[in-house]
């Protein structure tokens, strides 16, 4: 899109006044703010007052950042958009490419951490407008952490259910095996009363194999996902995960 005709937008369809976009976003659910060419926010909906937990003094004429309570806002003496953490800000950038380009951004996600309420995954699309003369940006941010949350359980709940069908699988198919190697080092350590080196390996042999009978036992009662580092990848933590190592038991 060419800057004139970009020009021709803001002009004819985005120009409102403050009393009359007022009225309109405070009548949405989601939390709104119009941030001017210097990032200040000069216009807020109700909701934004509850997201950052702030009044009127505290958010309007102030920047990004120090407005929505950033916890990046104090790392430099200049404040927000002066940091390290600044350059990685995906709402600031938005906000940024939407003034440059006049073009709206849909539906960015990201995750920020607030003072007044930790880490919060967002969703946050913008508007290029006209309001009361000046070239602003709408802003408006959805708070989809409890989403997020569910979603993370959902996948959770998915890998559990794979891990435990493959565990009673592989329980099923070892438990035979082990039970006739038990079965038949009895019976040798019987046929080898005079010798005792060959004993003692048998005697480790035997060890082993309830070994491997007690992990079978932990795999049959998978009751979490939970993984740790095996080499350079994730594997199941099955003591972690079993009920059985929960409690004790083993």
């Amino acid at each position: 899109m060419t800057e004139s005709a970009a020009g021709r937008i803001l002009d004819e369809s985005k120009i409102y006044t403050k009393e009359g976009l007022l009225e309109v976003i405070n009548a949405l659910p989601l939390a709104i703010a119009v941030i001017n060419s210097n990032r200040a926010v000069t216009l807020a909906n109700k909701s934004i007052y509850l997201f950052t937990n702030k009044d009127h003094v505290q958010l309007i004429g102030h920047v990004g950042g120090e407005a929505f309570g950033c916890i990046h806002h104090d790392d430099v003496p200049k404040g927000c958009g002066f940091g390290p953490e600044c350059l990685k800000c995906k709402l600031r950038t938005t906000v940024l490419n939407t003034m440059e380009q006049k073009e709206p951004q849909h539906m960015v996600e990201t995750v920020m951490i607030f003072k007044n309420h930790g880490e919060r995954h967002l969703r946050i699309s913008t508007l290029p407008m006209m309001l009361s003369g000046d070239e602003v940006v709408l802003l408006a941010i959805e708070d989809i952490t409890e989403i997020k949350k569910h979603e993370q359980t959902a996948r959770e709940k998915e890998k559990l259910s794979a891990v435990i069908q493959t565990a009673g699988a592989v329980c099923h198919e070892m438990n035979q095996p082990l039970m006739a190697i038990m079965g038949f080092t009895a019976l040798l350590q019987e046929d080898l009363q005079e010798d005792r080196v060959q004993k003692e390996h048998l005697k480790e042999i035997q060890k082993q194999v309830e070994r491997l009978g007690s992990i079978t036992s932990k795999l049959m009662t998978i009751a979490r996902y939970k993984t740790k580092g095996y080499l350079s990848i994730e594997i199941i933590d099955i003591d972690a995960s079993s009920d059985l190592s929960l409690n004790g038991k083993i």
